[in-house]
């Protein structure tokens, strides 16, 4: 008796990522991810139930990813832990990566009928740098205590809206340093180490790009 290969995890998600990326959201199914990845149809469902199954992991792997790099770049930046830099990260992260970039700025719809579908408690990661965050960086002296958190998480918020629906930028780089310079002098903290702030950060991220499931 013969058994079907099983198919690796990444290679789904690699073929649901560049349907996505290329054809859209809409042309999703298990039958092209099996297409696109030289299985059968079965084989891809033993891995996913359903098409959505395969898009929120993929979309926590991209999440994951997007982190890696936001985390490195941290790591490497004296100034790593101040919100400014935290947020200009973020959103480099965004642009740097072809399917996020197709999430959040080309096809959000997409990213939208991805969430609207997730189901059995699946728990998706956010790319917004919610108040929490800034909270617990204020906590830790990294950002002015005069500052309100939920105020300043509303602007980021406005901010990343209004630059996804403005895309393509030719001078995306000096879009984004124009931001984070007006975001130092209007939140960041005097401070010489910002390694508490790269720690929350290290927390907040790993949480996030690790969702769980309700039993």
């Amino acid at each position: 008796m013969t058994t079907s290969p099983v198919i690796d995890f990444d290679v789904i998600l690699d073929a649901a990522s560049d349907i996505v990326t290329n054809d859209g959201y809409q042309a999703v199914t298990l039958a092209s991810i099996a297409s696109r990845c030289g299985a059968s149809t079965a084989d891809v469902a033993n891995v996913f139930p359903t098409a959505n199954d395969a898009m929120v992991a993929m979309l926590t792997r991209e999440f994951a990813g997007m982190y890696g790099i936001v985390v490195q770049n941290i790591e490497r930046d004296p100034r790593g832990g101040l919100l400014s830099r935290v947020y200009t990260y973020m959103l480099s992260a965004v642009y740097e990566r072809p399917l996020a970039k197709t999430l959040f700025v080309v096809d959000r719809d997409s990213l939208g009928s991805i969430l609207r579908n997730t189901q059995n408690g699946a728990l998706v990661p956010t790319i917004a740098v919610r108040a929490e965050l800034i909270e617990s960086l204020q906590d830790a002296g990294m950002v002015r205590t005069d500052v309100d958190a939920h105020m300043i998480a509303s602007v980021l918020a406005a901010c990343s809206a209004g630059l996804a629906l403005t895309a393509p930028h030719d001078e995306l780089d000096h879009i984004l340093d124009g931001l984070s310079t007006m975001l130092a002098r209007a939140v960041d903290a005097d401070v010489a180490d910002t390694s508490p702030g790269k720690a929350i950060f290290y927390d907040w991220a790993s949480r996030l790009s690790m969702p769980t499931r309700d039993e």
